[in-house]
């Protein structure tokens, strides 16, 4: 250029704030550059060196009507930065175009700097500076710069290490963070970015959820800005940020959920709240209040000084001074006040406030609250109307009321229910601190009957108990309680107390006089037969054995002849006592009239066991007894009669007895005879086996017998089962339904069973060493075996000693075995489990059958008992039993064994039912040692 000023410009005269402007646009180009100054019409003012060397001439007009398009965009938007690119076929020359504006924000003119990449590269504006530069200025966690030219998105590390990834974890586009945005989020996110790419809005900013690397949202804060455009006015370069804020979202949607909830909290509660500013004069009330008020929420609350008519005159002045003290003292206030709806009605409310005070003890505002209690008022009136009726009506009936908490036991009652027990009202009380004061027999009663409330969910429950007050007086009293559930569990027990010892007592003196012997005190005929028609209906059902007993006093007509009858009525008594002493609680003794007397022995554990009742009796009433005119001394002839085949009933029950009490006064009196010889010859070989067991042990009597179990799968022997049999030394066989329980009853079965289990593993051990394939070897365990605590130790010391491994050894258990749980059980079956032991029910459907107790127990196998198996073919229903049981067995995690097969169409009905295991006579009869041997290796 020829000259540095245009001939219109004014050198002498020059706008300071005009200059000062222009030094600063100047200055934000590079200094190496060619710069020029233009005024606001585009003209050229002044210039550099460097320009006047490279602009010029045609250049110079080819410029200007290039940039004529950036300036006319500053017009409108003078804070952009305009970039052009102007090619020749001799060089190409980068044009940067900024507008110059004044303090009021017009613009004053342009500046131009000009390059060109040919002689000097490095002068272009790096993107990095521009991108650190605008770091810096907004300090934030993420920088991302946009050519929009190239659709190149430059990210910072951080971009993407806030979301997990590692960096550069993917291209470097437009499109390639837009698939990372929530697809709900995309629309907006491109709304705001069109928005401030045409001009719309200064800034570009916008929250979005991003997918984070594992998968999850996460919420980014997007700003930015276009930094330099074209001179067409298209963008060219955004840079921005991104900030994490998901922690910040989180927040604001519990904040969220908090005031909902607080809004909801206090529309239930009926609780409304105010704030008042008093140097603004600024009331707020919550919508709850204006409900309360009775007022719309669409109107301003009343000013302080226009609520007179909210309230009725005494409430507002106590309220009015209240809030004078609390404005001026900063003093709280907590009023009950009744508040006046527009319509009338009468609220009841609790008022509440206190001030806010500045850090130099100002009071700043007042908060407070108020709360609608007029339903809860109303309930306690209408609560304590129905209480002080209750309280009458209770009083008049000796009815008391009580609540139980089932969670800790805490009992309350009503008064009426002190003043019954005889305790003070008020005192505190547990249940189980009450406990004590009751017999034992109404203690135990009554905590039962609450725990199977509880346990059982029964909805109500009445006992009789027996209580003995403070001052020792002993009543009766009948409580009857509710259960009460929440969220469908035991909450609490309600109910009712009531005091019926005269009526109770009443009816103690008709049951004496109707059911017991006054002489005696023992139950007279008609009780007796009463409680023992009960027992004989109980030992059918259980099975278990039972036992009458007639007696008839020797010798006690010569008493009554010789000393009178007050004598012996003395005597009578006196025997009544003793016989009672001879006897279980659980035993019935009765008198059949004169010196008559009855004893049922319930659930005695065997037959004979009335014998020994009977030699106790009448050795203690043998003894001699002292009476006013000196001392007497008589016996007694017992008749016993068992319930049996031929004593179905009490009837044929007293007839044998005394059939059988005159047998023994035949035979001499003072002796007992039991009812017939045939079951007298049974008792008797009973007592014979029982002998003759405890020396077939040392006899060497007892052998076993094996019998194989087949899988159904593959037809191999899993399992050989031993068997035990007894043959004496004179060659007769017993059978193990005969003796096994006489060796239970008689404590036998230990040695046996220890015996059993040791031959069994030799014999195992035997046939392994000699190469014969079979699973493992399966030994019966008694009942009685698992009650010792030692047996489990017994079990793995015989496996060492015969050196046969635990996890082949199968013990077959009966249901009933696992009825008796008890520590000792659990210990055992634990140290079977830890030591591979298997554990097989025996003949299952046989007993009583409990799933809990199946399912809690660590068992493997499951025996069908032949009973069910033979007859699958034959019986109807028999085969579906069979596969109930099959499915039931499995639905446990239990393999299925089936025993007592005997036809190929029985086993194919059991392989159809998807039965495991099979053991019968259709596989083999159960064989010697030596026999099994032979059989198994044929099966080779």
């Amino acid at each position: 250029m020829p000259d540095a000023t245009p001939p219109h410009a004014d050198p002498t005269g020059p706008d300071v704030n005009a200059d000062h402007a222009f030094l600063a646009s100047l200055l934000q180009h590079p200094s190496r550059r060619a710069l020029l100054a233009l005024d606001a019409q585009g003209r050229l003012i002044a210039g550099n060196e460097r320009a006047r060397s490279l602009v010029g001439g045609q250049l110079e007009d080819d410029l200007r009507q290039a940039l004529a398009d950036g300036m006319r965009q500053l017009a409108e938007h003078p804070d952009r930065e305009i970039q052009h690119r102007h090619e020749t076929p001799k060089y190409t020359l980068d044009c940067l175009l900024r507008a110059v504006t004044g303090t009021g924000g017009e613009v004053l003119g342009y500046t131009v700097s000009v390059f060109s990449q040919d002689e000097a590269p490095d002068l272009a504006d790096s993107p990095e500076r521009a991108r650190w530069r605008f770091a810096l200025e907004n300090a934030q966690d993420g920088l991302w710069d946009w050519d929009a030219e190239r659709d190149r998105v430059y990210r910072s590390g951080r971009c993407f290490t806030m979301l997990g990834y590692a960096r550069d974890a993917f291209a470097g586009s437009f499109d390639a963070w837009q698939t990372l945005i929530h697809p709900d989020d995309r629309p907006r996110m491109k709304v705001a970015l069109h928005a401030h790419l045409t001009g719309e809005r200064e800034n570009y900013i916008v929250d979005y959820r991003v997918r984070d690397a594992n998968g999850r949202w996460r919420w980014v804060l997007d700003r930015g800005r276009a930094i330099t455009w074209d001179s067409s006015g298209r963008p060219k370069r955004v840079v921005g940020t991104h900030t994490d804020i998901h922690d910040y979202k989180q927040i604001e949607a519990q904040l969220r959920e908090r005031e909902l909830i607080l809004n909801q909290a206090q529309h239930v509660a009926h609780l409304g709240n105010w704030s008042w500013d008093p140097e603004n004069d600024k009331l707020w009330w919550s919508d709850e209040l204006y409900w309360i008020v009775g007022l719309s929420n669409n109107q301003s609350p009343p000013k302080f000084r226009n609520q007179r008519h909210l309230f009725t005159a005494e409430s507002y002045e106590r309220l009015h001074a209240a809030s004078v003290a609390l404005l001026k003292q900063a003093k709280p206030y907590a009023l009950e006040l009744v508040m006046l709806r527009p319509n009338g009605e009468r609220r009841i409310v609790q008022a509440r406030a206190e001030a806010i005070l500045s850090d130099d003890g100002r009071v700043q505002s007042l908060v407070g609250v108020l709360h609608d209690i007029t339903e809860q008022r109303n309930a306690e009136e209408n609560s304590r109307w129905r209480n002080d009726l209750l309280d009458r009506i209770a009083a008049m009936g000796r009815i008391g009321g009580f609540e139980l908490l089932v969670e800790n036991g805490e009992l309350h009652w009503t008064d009426e229910n002190y003043r019954i027990h005889g305790i003070e009202p008020g005192t505190p009380l547990q249940l189980e601190d009450t406990l004590p004061n009751y017999t034992p027999e109404s203690a135990q009663k009554l905590r039962v009957a609450f725990q199977r409330m509880v346990k059982e969910h029964l909805p109500e429950q009445t006992a009789d108990l027996c209580y003995i007050t403070p001052d020792e007086r002993r009543i009766w009293l009948r409580v009857t309680g509710s259960l009460e559930l929440r969220e469908g569990q035991p909450y609490r027990i309600t109910g009712l107390t009531q005091d019926i010892t005269e009526e109770h007592e009443a009816g103690e003196r008709i049951e004496q006089l109707a059911h017991y012997d006054t002489l005696t005190g023992l139950p007279n005929r008609f009780l007796f037969r009463e409680r023992a028609e009960e027992s004989i209906e109980l030992s059918r059902r259980t099975g278990q054995p039972l036992a009458l007993l007639f007696l008839d006093l020797d010798r006690f007509k010569y008493v009554n002849d010789t000393q009178g009858h007050e004598a012996g009525d003395l005597l009578l008594q006196e025997i009544a006592g003793r016989l009672r002493q001879c006897v279980r609680a659980s035993d019935l003794v009765g008198r059949l009239g004169g010196d008559e007397f009855l004893v049922l022995l319930r659930e005695i554990a065997r037959p004979e066991d009335a014998a020994l009742v009977a030699r106790k009796i009448i050795e203690v009433v043998g003894k001699p007894i002292n009476l006013a005119n000196g001392e007497a001394q008589v016996g007694c002839s017992i008749g016993i009669a068992l319930l049996g085949e031929n004593n179905l009933d009490l009837e044929s029950m007293l007839r044998a007895a005394d059939t059988a009490m005159y047998a023994a006064k035949d035979a001499g009196r003072n002796t007992f005879q039991f009812y017939n010889a045939s079951f007298y010859e049974r008792v008797q070989r009973r007592v014979t086996l029982e002998q003759e067991l405890r020396q077939a042990l040392a006899r060497n009597e007892l052998h076993l017998a094996f019998q194989p179990t087949m899988s159904m799968d593959d037809g191999g022997v899993s399992c050989i089962e031993a068997l035990l049999r007894w043959t004496t030394t004179a060659g007769e066989s017993r059978f193990p339904t005969e003796f096994i329980p006489v060796a239970e009853d008689c404590g036998e079965i230990l040695p046996i069973g220890r015996w059993v289990l040791g031959e069994a593993c030799r014999q195992a051990r035997t046939w392994h060493e000699a190469g014969l394939q079979f699973g493992r070897i399966a030994v019966n365990v008694s009942p009685l075996q698992l009650r010792d605590p030692d047996f489990g130790t017994q079990v793995l010391e015989a496996c060492a000693r015969e050196q046969w491994p635990t996890d082949r050894l199968v013990l077959e258990i009966t249901e009933s075995a696992l009825m008796r749980d008890s520590e000792v059980l659990r210990n055992t079956f634990a140290l079977f489990k830890a030591n591979g032991i298997t554990l097989s029910i025996d003949d299952f459907g046989t007993g009583f059958s409990n799933l809990g107790y199946l399912h809690r127990f660590p068992l493997r196998n499951l025996k069908i008992d032949r009973s069910f198996v033979s007859r699958m073919d034959t019986t109807p229903n028999m085969l579906e039993l069979t596969h109930a049981v099959v499915s039931l067995g499995h639905a446990l995690g239990l393999s299925v064994v089936a025993e007592g097969v005997e036809t190929e169409n029985v086993l194919q009905l059991l392989r159809q039912q998807g039965c495991d295991e099979a053991q019968g006579y259709l596989f083999t009869r159960p064989l010697a040692a030596a026999e099994m041997a032979t059989w198994l290796a044929a099966q080779a």
